[in-house]
């Protein structure tokens, strides 16, 4: 079976901001394009898993939310296999307003790529620069890998600690943690 790299997105792959409301707001971090590559190269899929409650909150749109990933999309050479996104928050609006199943830490989206790519839950990691990345691979047998890209990592680390569910591996950035991902 071939290994999935469950990736997320802000902070992971591109620069992290409040909300990406537009394309023009894209930065991908250094080195991500080349990381994506290696991993593609060794024959791992590669699927975006993304909380965007920006949605939710009226920030944007599916409409450019799709725009921003189709942007993301050429920027990484077309490498990503599927953009999954959950677009809810428990306090929003604009027929988002709820709790679900999508929502990281929840795993929903896991499940998804498993529905839809057939993407397989017990080869590959997760790999994200928050808490809610790493919890979302519980009752997996997914590696997690937790990247200093984005948000502060000690805050990061505090609450998995908390949450008894310590990542595998604490990577600089997607390159370094694609390094330990493909290391013999």
């Amino acid at each position: 079976m071939r290994p999935t790299a469950f990736l997320d997105r802000d902070g992971t792959l591109n620069r992290e901001v409040d909300f990406v409301r537009s394309p023009d707001q894209l930065v991908v971090l250094p080195g991500v394009r080349l990381a994506l590559h290696r991993l593609r190269r060794a024959g791992w899929g590669i699927v975006v898993v993304t909380n965007q409650s920006g949605v939710a909150r009226g920030h944007f749109g599916e409409r450019e939310l799709a725009a921003i990933h189709a942007r993301l999309h050429d920027e990484l050479d077309g490498l990503p296999d599927a953009y999954l996104h959950c677009p809810h928050h428990p306090n929003g609006g604009f027929g988002y307003g709820r709790a679900c199943a999508c929502r990281k830490p929840g795993a929903g989206l896991l499940h998804e790529a498993t529905a839809l790519l057939g993407a397989d839950l017990a080869h590959g990691a997760v790999v994200g620069d928050s808490a809610r990345d790493v919890l979302m691979a519980r009752g997996t047998r997914l590696r997690t890998v937790l990247v200093r890209s984005g948000k502060p990592v000690d805050e990061q680390l505090a609450k998995l600690a908390a949450a008894g569910a310590n990542p595998d591996f604490v990577a600089d950035g997607l390159p370094a943690a694609v390094d330990w991902l493909l290391a013999p």
